[in-house]
């Protein structure tokens, strides 16, 4: 069981996080003689969180290894969508997830819910490089029930928009290998006060439908709420990504 310390984290910290993954790389030549290009890909990304969260009434330092998340994980789906048509590009990322951390010091239950959504659109303003725009939404719930003589439920709940730019790398090597990058940078005080998210994945593609692909994704999130609860999340969230996805 872990300590107090660790459920307050997960409470304010954990899943603002989203987790953004994007498909590998649709070749221009092939987008052209095929039309609107599709993939659908399901992912896990084992990351890491380290930071401070917390709100008016006291902060919480931030520090779980993956193992600490995965542990505590009651239900979660990740998905990514991402089309090409001619130089333009779209794409979709959703994550929601259920945990359920608890204590014995003192004695406690907590159940949290995020859930998690990017929309971008880009343009391709050189082969194999596009400049994306678009949004991240946050949502987050908590319930936490304190057992201690009487017992106290405290719940909460937070969200927020961030306005995003960035650009997107694809590149095919050798037919079956595919290169990803992605650099993006937001918030801007509209929803947080600043992120930015930076990632690189390798893909290869056993057949013409399907895809598997492996990488890395960091993303900073500094976000301050500006209603009396005054929630405030610093957190830097990073660690290692696989999936697999269908090309149609």
């Amino acid at each position: 069981m872990k300590k107090y310390s660790a459920i307050c984290t997960l409470l304010f910290a954990m899943v603002f996080t989203p987790m953004s993954l994007k498909a590998e790389q649709i070749d221009s030549a092939e987008a052209a003689d095929s039309g609107m290009q599709h993939r659908v890909s399901l992912y896990l990304w084992a990351a890491g969180m380290s930071g401070d969260t917390g709100n008016a009434a006291g902060s919480a330092p931030v520090d779980l290894e993956f193992k600490d998340i995965f542990d505590n994980l009651e239900s979660g789906f990740m998905i990514n969508y991402f089309g090409k048509t001619g130089k333009w590009v779209f794409n979709v990322d959703y994550l929601t997830l259920n945990i359920t951390p608890s204590s014995d010091v003192p004695p406690a239950d907590v159940d949290l819910n995020q859930s998690f959504l990017e929309l971008t659109t880009g343009y391709e303003v050189i082969p194999d490089l596009a400049v994306v725009a678009g949004f991240r939404f946050v949502d987050i719930s908590t319930t936490a029930t304190i057992k201690i003589g009487p017992t106290l439920t405290i719940k909460g709940d937070d969200d927020w928009v961030d306005p995003i730019v960035g650009i997107d790398y694809r590149k095919v090597y050798l037919e079956k290998w595919r290169l990803f990058a992605h650099a993006d940078i937001g918030g801007f005080g509209v929803g947080s006060d600043l992120s930015w998210q930076l990632s690189g994945f390798v893909g290869y593609m056993p057949s013409k439908n399907w895809n598997l692909y492996g990488g890395y994704r960091h993303l900073d999130i500094d976000y301050k709420s500006d209603n009396a609860k005054k929630f405030f999340y610093n957190v830097t969230v990073s660690g290692p990504l696989l999936g697999f996805g269908y090309h149609f």
